[in-house]
């Protein structure tokens, strides 16, 4: 539909408007000139030229058949003269007719009073959006040349190709641009029209139509074409700002928080300036309408249309009118700063700059004094105590705006102007960035100093905890136990390598830095700190990509720091001895099985440039290690573990600790790698560790003596998972060997012959393992005979219940000790003959679904029912009835019947809960 045409407003208040920007734009173009050294300004000077021509001895040329010509354009003096200083003798032809390039501007803080030398030149470039692909790929590439001899000239130079179109339409670059990407275009278009420098071309439509007819601009324009008040090939449409729409805000919150990993001051502004215009909803006033109004009244002065005193004084009025001077003071230090106009360090030339006027009445007005001035103006020279304050109030000002945001954007804008992709890879990196949890080293110096690195770090260690203190420490000599000054400790941790990483990770550890260690009688030896420190100075940060958010974190590297400070025989080493023993695992170390690793220190480099520490402590601490390294066993097919270092420095046997825990890593990792079924058995001194598998991921049983261990290995199990066994676990049992003969489908009957007791080991088709003793009669039928004839039942019933065409294989071994060892060897058995034929008793239990059990002696029934507590009385009293001898030998069932179970190890055991009853009642009838 067309909009309607309104009545245009005069000729004469068009030309007013017209002219009165050109005055602005005019005044912003000297003073960014004020500010630049000579060859900056002959580049800033010659950049239209430079695109307007195709000549061989300008910089960018390529052929003649890149788009040049700039529309409207003519030269001025100034720009002829630069460009002979450049190129000389090269001029401009007359009736230069291509108009291929529509516009030209700069963007962001130049012409302000945020500008500094140092700033660069962001330069969008409108063009004819009839060129083809082909003749946009040779103007990008003639671009990137202007921008390399740029930087030969000293200049940091950014050029933007703007299609207008899609600009409108709110498409945009990625989130890599400095233009934000996807996250956010009003808001873009907002910083455009109260910022930028026209240099050539077309001018933007948007000055000549009045704030009060944004929300019909394009009425308001074709009425102006249509009564000729403008000629329309004059001017460009960047598109109208009637409002900023609150799905931008999330995106435009997401985009400054990641600029403020660099830039905090003034990514904190911009925040702030956002959440500011979300307060305002739904009658949001944008701040290119303020600079607009006051150019239309005439008000054409830089310092009343700077926009970021324009920003400043919405700001300032904002948080006031929420009563907290913390943050407004907070907004004054990030203008201040964003202005880099140090006051207190002012040249004579810069003293009478008019930026040096604006500041100067500026800070007079907020009562700043000019110690204040030096105070800020110290910012390098801050301790890294101070810094780390600054920062925390930064962040946490910048974090709760964006907070803000979010919950404003669910609440009016649950579409959000960002893509799914820019969104996953801004999110991520500021996860990376500021999210904070055990362990995790964070950075303090967001672009807030220059420098951290420090002279001299000490090193305090009180109650067991390590206090990181830049500087020299200063102790209260009257006091030396008494806590430090918390103005001296910037950081504490259990963990000295946490400690350390930090310092590395901040840069306040360089080659050349001094520690100091208090008190002077400390559990960390120099030697040891020499060692460490030198492996934490070749940690090496890895800098993410774009490409690295799009994905899960995932650890690239692991160093693993073990016992530091910590002497694991330190009673013995104290009277300057030593433990010499040929029994020399780590885990087991000597004839009283110790365990020397008690301490580890897991420092892991990650996909986005983090850096976390685990600490491990205690017995467990190597298994605890593996599990959480574990964690990562889903991704290990795709990206194979991590690069691994191992490092142990402490006083005793620190050798031999690494070595061992390389070998650990090393059978494990791989292990899970191959079998990720299969259970892993760790013993440590006189500990069993089980590492298992399971959807919930790896899990870490502990089984703090050899019944428990039984308990966990007899558990049923759904499918066949051989036991895996550590290199030096169980090596005086017979579990080592009888886990070595697991096969899937078999069942395996062991047994061992010790002081008068029988040992029995039953091992099932799937792997789980049942142990049992009884005393020794010496004869095997008493026991062995029963028990095959069990086995055989319940195999014949389950094979007719299945289906299965062959019965399942039954296997007999007898476990004894080598001569001179404590290791075992097994001999094969016969089954016995008999086994074959049924027993003269047939004595079966039925258990129902509540447990409770119903027993059949050839074939009579006695239930609870029916006896009540003199159940197994009563069945004890039959069967020695019915027996032809009085020999008083165990009582045993030849069959067990389960509800829903199919558990060969659930059935013995129920088979031996209910025979010990019966037993014990065949006892005392027979007394």
């Amino acid at each position: 539909m067309t909009p309607a045409i309104t009545s245009p407003i005069s000729q004469q208040q068009v030309h007013q408007w017209h002219s009165a920007f050109l005055q602005l734009n005019k005044a912003r173009l000297e003073c960014t000139r004020s500010l630049m050294t000579s060859r900056q300004q002959i580049v800033l000077d010659v950049l239209p030229l430079l695109l307007h021509l195709n000549h061989q001895q300008l910089p960018g040329f390529i052929d003649h058949q890149v788009p040049c010509g700039i529309a409207h354009y003519n030269a001025s003096a100034q720009q002829l003269q630069s460009l002979q200083s450049i190129a000389r003798g090269v001029q401009p032809p007359r009736g230069f007719s291509n108009r291929q390039i529509t516009g030209l501007y700069l963007m962001g803080s130049v012409g302000s009073l945020a500008q500094a030398r140092s700033s660069d030149l962001d330069v969008w470039l409108c063009y004819d959006e009839s060129l083809d692909n082909g003749q946009l790929s040779a103007l990008g590439k003639k671009c990137e040349l202007i921008e390399r001899w740029a930087e030969s000239q000293n200049v940091e130079l950014h050029f933007f190709l703007m299609n207008l179109s899609d600009f409108r339409r709110g498409q945009s670059q990625s989130a890599q641009g400095e233009d934000c990407g996807s996250t956010q275009h009003l808001l873009l278009l907002d910083e455009f029209y109260r910022s930028a420098l026209w240099l050539a071309g077309c001018q933007p439509r948007w000055w000549i139509i009045p704030n009060e007819e944004e929300r019909n601009a394009e009425a308001f324009w074709q009425g102006l074409v249509h009564h000729h008040r403008v000629h329309a090939d004059h001017w460009l449409d960047f598109g109208a700002i009637p409002s900023i729409p609150p799905a931008e805000f999330v995106g435009a919150g997401l985009w400054q928080l990641n600029k403020g990993l660099s830039d905090p001051y003034k990514s904190l502004l911009k925040l702030l300036l956002t959440r500011h215009y979300a307060s305002q909803y739904p009658r949001i006033r944008p701040l290119c309408w303020d600079l607009k109004d006051q150019v239309h009244q005439g008000m054409v002065d830089v310092e009343s249309n700077d926009a970021y005193l324009l920003m400043l004084t919405r700001l300032t009025a904002q948080l006031q009118s929420e009563g907290s001077d913390v943050r407004i003071q907070l907004a004054r230090r990030a203008f201040y700063y964003k202005a880099r106009l140090p006051m207190s360090e002012l040249s004579s030339a810069q003293q009478n700059s008019w930026r040096a006027g604006v500041m100067r009445k500026l800070c007079a007005g907020w009562g700043w004094s000019e110690h204040d001035f030096y105070e800020l103006d110290q910012r390098p020279q801050w301790s890294p105590v101070r810094i780390a304050r600054e920062r925390n109030a930064l962040i946490s000002e910048m974090l709760s705006s964006y907070r803000f945001l979010a919950g404003f954007s669910q609440k009016y804008a649950p579409r959000l102007h960002i893509s799914k992709g820019d969104l996953q890879v801004l999110g991520n990196r500021l996860y990376a960035a500021f999210d904070t949890r055990p362990g995790k080293i964070i950075s303090i110096n967001p672009g807030i100093s220059p420098s951290l690195g420090q002279e001299k770090l000490s090193l305090n260690l009180r109650k067991n905890v390590w206090q990181l203190i830049p500087g020299q420490f200063r102790r209260n000599e009257a006091d030396p136990g008494a806590a430090p000054d918390r103005e001296q400790v910037l950081k504490q941790s259990p963990s000295l390598v946490e400690l350390l990483c930090f310092a590395r990770f901040n840069e306040l550890l360089q080659s050349h830095t001094r520690i100091a260690l208090y008190p002077q009688y400390n559990p960390l030896s120099t030697y040891e700190l020499k060692e460490v420190l030198q492996v934490i100075r070749s940690l090496q940060p890895y800098q993410p990509q774009a490409e690295d958010f799009r994905h899960p974190a995932r650890p690239l590297q692991w160093h693993l720091l073990v016992n530091v400070g910590v002497d694991p025989q330190h009673q013995l080493s104290r009277r300057g001895m030593q433990k010499i023993s040929n029994r020399d695992d780590a885990l087991g170390y000597s004839a009283a099985r110790e365990n020397l690793i008690l301490t580890i220190d897991l420092v892991s480099i990650n996909s986005w440039g983090e850096w976390l520490v685990e600490r491990f402590s205690g017995d467990a601490a190597m298994l605890q290690c593996l599990q959480h390294m574990l964690q990562y066993l889903p991704q290990v097919k795709q990206f194979g573990w991590p690069a691994m270092n191992i490092q142990c420095h402490c006083a005793t046997r620190s050798s031999a600790i690494r070595i061992r825990v390389e070998q650990l890593l090393d059978d494990v990792l791989n292990h899970f790698s191959e079998q990720p079924r299969s259970p892993y058995l760790i013993e440590a001194a006189e500990t069993y560790y089980l590492l298992e598998n399971s959807r919930e991921g790896v899990q870490l049983r502990i089984a703090d003596s050899p019944m428990k261990l039984l308990a966990l290995l007899q558990r049923p199990l759904t499918h066949f998972t051989p036991y895996i066994l550590d290199r030096a676990a169980l090596h005086s049992s017979p579990l080592r060997l009888i886990f070595e003969q697991s096969r899937s489908g078999l069942w395996q009957l062991f047994y061992w012959r010790k002081d008068g007791r029988l040992f029995f080991y039953f091992l099932d088709e799937k792997g789980a393992l049942l142990h049992q003793q009884w005393p020794d009669s010496g004869n095997s039928s008493q026991w062995l005979l029963p028990l095959v004839r069990f086995l055989r039942q319940l195999d014949q019933r389950w094979q007719q219940q299945s289906g299965r065409v062959q019965p399942r294989k039954l296997m007999l071994f007898e476990l004894r000790r080598k001569p001179q060892s404590y290791e075992f060897e097994m001999v094969r058995r016969r089954l016995p003959e008999l086994a074959e034929q049924s027993a003269s008793i047939d004595l079966r239990a039925v258990l129902d679904a509540q447990q409770q059990p119903t027993l059949y002696c050839n074939n009579l029934e006695y239930s609870a029912w029916q006896f009540g507590g003199d159940l197994y009385r009563e069945v004890a009293a039959e069967v020695r009835r019915l027996r032809s001898s009085h020999e008083a030998y165990p009582l045993c069932l030849s069959d067990v019947v389960l509800p829903d179970s199919l558990s060969i190890i659930e059935h013995l055991q129920v088979k031996q809960r209910l025979e010990n009853r019966l037993n014990q009642a065949l006892a005392d009838t027979g007394s």
